[in-house]
């Protein structure tokens, strides 16, 4: 494959299906998303969370986390710097969605990146206007891959504000190129 350009995206599943990465078109550059299983969820046991099958693909099968209720949540997930390409940014998202029936989301969702050499970035966004039942996209924001980084850059989803809520499915976080 040395000198020939990638024309589409090949997909490879990692981790037995806890992670894929494939290669962006444009600059050869990999993405990566972190299935929910290869997050951190605070509280991820039966009584809180259900963890379901999910078809990801034409014929693969993945596993998402789906909120029953809690008044804690936290997801959190990590990823190494050696495996980004240098001197590309790179953004991250969460990709979730409601059920029909979720409730308690009256408090915004706090998401934090933070990134080796980079200022911790926090921000906050309401889910009370998102659409139920639909997949979506909740973007922490960006940083740089830098030659011969070390260490990893964290991501955060959580609302620590104490009152119930229920519905949410989280599916993955993805590390893409940001075009």
């Amino acid at each position: 494959m040395m000198g020939k350009k990638v024309l589409k995206s090949e997909e490879v599943f990692l981790e037995h299906k806890r992670k894929k990465k494939w290669v962006e078109c444009k600059d050869g550059s990999c993405s990566f998303m972190i299935y929910a299983r290869s997050l951190f969820v605070t509280w991820g046991h039966r009584e809180y969370w259900s963890w379901t099958s999910f078809k990801d693909t034409d014929d693969e099968n993945i596993e998402v986390a789906k909120l029953l209720s809690l008044c804690w949540l936290d997801v959190r997930g990590k990823f190494a710097m050696s495996e980004l390409s240098a001197g590309i940014t790179y953004e991250v998202v969460y990709v979730v969605k409601l059920t029909k029936s979720a409730s308690g989301w009256e408090l915004p969702v706090m998401l934090k990146l933070s990134a080796p050499g980079e200022e911790t970035k926090i921000r906050q966004v309401s889910l009370l206007m998102k659409p139920k039942g639909e997949w979506f996209e909740l973007n922490l924001g960006s940083f740089q891959a830098k030659d011969g980084e070390n260490g990893e850059v964290c991501f955060d989803m959580y609302e620590h504000g104490g009152h119930w809520k229920t519905g949410l499915v989280v599916k993955a976080a993805i590390i893409r190129p940001k075009h």
